[in-house]
């Protein structure tokens, strides 16, 4: 009897651990950067939030800069991962010191973000106004598997390019070109910008992509901005939104000057070990009484 109440404690415990703690790398997003196809100076950044067991969430963001065609010396597609890589982890150790809950790397120009040892990534948005080929995938697994949706917010240049106050009449549309998405090793999905406004281009490109593709008035997540950073963009009203894609890659190609792109993903599956967090006192409590009423059916038993 002692034995079987020992296994009893020992699978809640168990269940307790595989709740809360996650092996590194459980969510692992791989970026394969490229070259700017702008002329000038443009940013990219990364930003990523975990969390550990039920607690808030924590937010890091990196933060570099692309030099475009026309500079000294351009950023190449391995510098671009390098260098954000670099930034990534700067941000997380300064903003979270004693709760480092992602790592970033690169191999040459794919960057690489996990989440750490007993931490999970919830989210995470690339902001990219260097127009970029830039391919995502999930270390080889589906999106769909993973439980990883995916929203495309094509957003102005002009809107994070020119500090508000400073610049008057700047001209917030599309300089022409085009928009694609490639998903797997199908054909590219291509819609030509001029004269469009993003909220069109981002419905042409749902209704191109199909079932699995729709415009939302919502974002996939709460906008996260920051009132000192024009880096942080607010939320423009609409976004192309991928739920449950079965596919292991995704590429977006912007190749329009006065366009830039933010790709979020949703790690949706991460709230289910939450949930058994909070769960849990009922599942021992469910344990307990079946310890007892064993202990009652086997004192009636002996009794007799």
């Amino acid at each position: 009897m002692t034995k079987t109440i020992k296994k009893v404690f020992f699978l809640a415990a168990l269940i307790n651990g595989v709740a809360i703690a996650s092996p590194a790398n459980t969510q692992q997003l791989d970026l394969q950067t490229s070259e700017s196809k702008r002329k000038g100076e443009t940013a990219l950044s990364y930003l990523v939030t975990w969390r550990k067991g039920e607690s808030r969430l924590y937010n890091a963001n990196g933060l570099t800069f692309i030099n475009g065609t026309e500079m000294a010396e351009p950023t190449s597609s391995s510098d671009a991962a390098y260098k954000l890589s670099k930034a990534i982890n700067g941000a997380i150790d300064h903003d979270s010191p004693h709760l480092r809950g992602a790592l970033a790397s690169n191999q040459k120009s794919t960057l690489s973000v996990g989440n750490r040892d007993g931490f999970d990534l919830t989210r995470i948005t690339v902001r990219d106004y260097s127009n970029q080929e830039l391919e995502y995938a999930l270390a080889g697994k589906e999106f769909d598997s993973s439980g990883v949706d995916i929203a495309i917010d094509l957003v102005y240049s002009a809107e994070v390019e020119y500090v508000k106050g400073f610049s008057k009449g700047i001209e917030k549309a599309t300089a022409g070109g085009f928009v694609s998405v490639t998903i797997d090793s199908n054909a590219p999905i291509k819609i030509i910008t001029n004269g469009k406004s993003n909220e069109q281009i981002e419905k042409e490109l749902a209704k191109a992509i199909g079932s699995n593709a729709k415009y939302s008035s919502s974002p996939i997540f709460p906008n996260f901005e920051q009132i000192r950073s024009k880096n942080y963009k607010s939320f423009d009203g609409g976004e192309l939104q991928i739920l449950g894609l079965k596919a292991r890659r995704i590429v977006i190609d912007v190749n329009d000057a006065g366009l830039g792109v933010l790709t979020k993903f949703d790690f949706t599956q991460v709230e289910k070990p939450v949930d058994m967090v909070n769960n849990l006192p009922y599942i021992i409590g469910l344990l307990l009484a079946g310890i007892f009423a064993y202990l009652f059916f086997f004192a009636a038993k002996k009794k007799d």
